[in-house]
This record gives structure tokens, sequence and C-alpha cells, in this order.
């Protein structure tokens, strides 16, 4: 029997299963069991409504050669703002991290967010200015630059619900960004970081990164690698493990450095804003994409397209959202769910 729900996601293998299954009179009687655990979509009424939010932390390099590469960061980090800002409205916090963890002279260490308030947010005012001055975090952190350890810090007790209360939110995206020219020396591992990071979200789909640093194979004399030469790097493994995989790391040094960093905003609010993973495998002919009271075209380009193996909906690059529809409306996704129930 078809039915419409917004019970939470199942595989599309096991929607396949069922499907094959039900055109058998001998097929057993199956439920989908709900994952309530999927937190990307909130249950409305009969549909899936879409809530974009994001916790994003810059993770900077404070040892003794990185002076010119902050301000580099620093000088480009409008065209970051812009490029996310001009996409889909997104709920977002943005923190700095220094790689420091040994205290230094400064107090910019040890996973504690750097700047007052902690975090930037859609009500500061000058979001752009703000960032770039808590980006210049100068060069006295320690020479031993762990890039994994913070993060760890950052997240976890006592600094998650002390001096960090209210930066990570459980509904919310998490984007990690490292920006150092130095291999990783954390005491945790790649590993060991990516499970962590897993388990306070919960879903692999919630965690993203990037990494402005010198990659593997890089041999230039006026742009080498502080200290260590391992390959792969470390911070790569990690990158590696990410959802985003692939194109989410760029050179330190690039010439072309403020369109790298346009590029990861662009693609961490297409990650973010225009993915929604459905609660259940859906009936493909019922599927309807609502802005309001906008309804979207089924288009990849200026509209929406489904993806069969994340069974989620993709928005175009090209839509355009009617701004007409009031402050806060939200993309919905309506759908009746492809499952059966033996008589």
């Amino acid at each position: 029997m078809m039915k419409k729900t917004t019970a939470v996601a199942v595989t599309i293998s096991f929607a396949m299963a069922l499907v094959i299954s039900s055109c058998s009179p001998d097929s057993p009687k199956m439920q989908a069991k709900p994952d309530l655990t999927n937190e990307k979509v909130v249950k409305d009424n009969d549909y899936m409504v879409r809530d974009p939010k994001v916790d994003i932390l810059f993770v900077v390099d404070n040892s003794g050669s990185m002076d010119a590469h902050q301000k580099n960061l620093a000088a480009n980090v409008g065209r970051f703002i812009s490029a996310f800002f001009n996409r889909i409205s997104i709920d977002y916090h943005i923190g700095v991290l220094s790689t420091d963890m040994d205290g230094g002279i400064t107090g910019k260490c040890c996973g504690r967010l750097i700047g007052s308030p902690l975090f930037i947010d859609k009500l500061t005012p000058g979001p752009e200015k703000d960032l770039a001055a808590r980006l210049i975090l100068g060069t006295v952190g320690s020479g031993t630059e762990r890039s994994f350890d913070p993060v760890i810090a950052a997240l976890s007790p006592p600094l998650d619900t002390t001096v960090n209360a209210g930066f990570l939110r459980p509904d919310a995206h998490l984007a990690v960004i490292f920006i150092t020219d130095a291999e990783d020396q954390s005491k945790d591992s790649s590993v060991a970081l990516y499970d962590h990071l897993l388990k306070i979200k919960g879903k692999r789909e919630k965690i993203l990164a990037y990494g402005a640093i010198i990659p593997s194979g890089f041999n230039d004399p006026q742009c080498g690698r502080d200290e260590y030469n391992k390959e792969p790097l470390l911070i790569e493994q990690f990158l590696s493990m990410t959802i985003n995989k692939g194109t989410n790391i760029f050179n330190l040094c690039a010439p072309d450095f403020g369109d790298k960093l346009a590029s990861v905003a662009e693609d961490l609010a297409r990650q973010v804003s225009n993915t929604i993973y459905l609660s259940r495998a859906p009936i493909v002919s019922t599927l309807k994409v609502f802005y309001g009271t906008q309804e979207i075209p089924s288009d990849a380009e200026y509209g929406w397209s489904f993806d069969a193996e994340l069974n989620a909906i993709h928005l175009g690059a090209k839509l355009e959202l009617d701004p007409a529809q009031p402050d806060g409306t939200k993309i919905r996704v309506d759908f009746e769910a492809a499952s059966y129930t033996q008589q």
C-alpha cells in the first residue's frame, strides 16, 4: 500500500528491495524502521522542510612562518563571505581557532574560540571586517602546529559547554577549514578526528572539511612546507574521509587564492543548502518541491533533480527563488514514500 509519510530516512537499496519484493504474493510482511537521528529535515505536517544551518570553524596556523599567509587570507575573506552569502539563506555560526595547543603568550590557544563575541552569526554587523580581524592571529603561537587537536578540544567537554558554549548546534552541519603551511603534529590522528566529529554529528553528510595547505607533490622553494614533509599529509588523509572529498584541497600559495577561497564558500553553501536528504525512498513521480507558494520545477539547472544513490533532492545552481516570499520561508518537499504492507 502506498502512503504519504514523513518518517525519517531509509536507504535506497532497502527501498529497492521493498519494491522488488512487492511483486511477489509470498513476500513477507516488512515495515521500514524510522531513523530518528537524521536532523537535516524537520517534520511539518505532511512535508519535509529544509532548514539549512552550518557551524564553520577556521583553524589557522599561528606559528612563525604564517604572517604573509594570514594577511593573504584576511585580504581575501571578503570573497568567501560574498560567495557564501549569495546562496540560499543559511543560518551560520563562524568561529576561529589557532593551531597552538601549548598555551602561547597571547592566550589564542588550546581549542578556545578567538574573538568577542565568540563567533559570527547572521546578526553580526559587518561580518567581513569582523572575520578578517579574527583571522590575523599573529605568529607567536607554538611551532608544534596541531590542526586536529584544537578542533577536538573545542567541541568536547569542558570547552563546548563553557567558554565555547553556543557555537555547536546539534541540528547544523559542521565545516572545518584548515589554513596551514605545516604537517599536522597533533596527538590525535586523522581517523580519531573524523570519528570524533561523526560521533558528534551522527551523519557523515553533516561533516564537511577543506584545506588551504601546501599539498603533497608541491615543490616550490618560494613557498615551502614548514618543517615536516611526510607524504601523504595527515591533513590530506582526513580531507579524503569527508563527503566532499576530491575538491576540498587547494594550495595555500595559489596565485588565485581569492578565487579558491570563494570556491570553498560556494561548495560549502551548495552542500549545506542545495542538497535535501529525504526521510524515505520516494515514489519519484510524486515528488514536488516548493518554496512557499512557489512550485520549483523538475530541472537540474533551474529547479531540482532527484539523486537515487543519496536519496536526496539537489537544487539547481541557476534556481531563482521568488523574492516575494516572506522572510523565513523554507524549501519543502512533498512525496509519497515507497512502502507496502502485506495483507
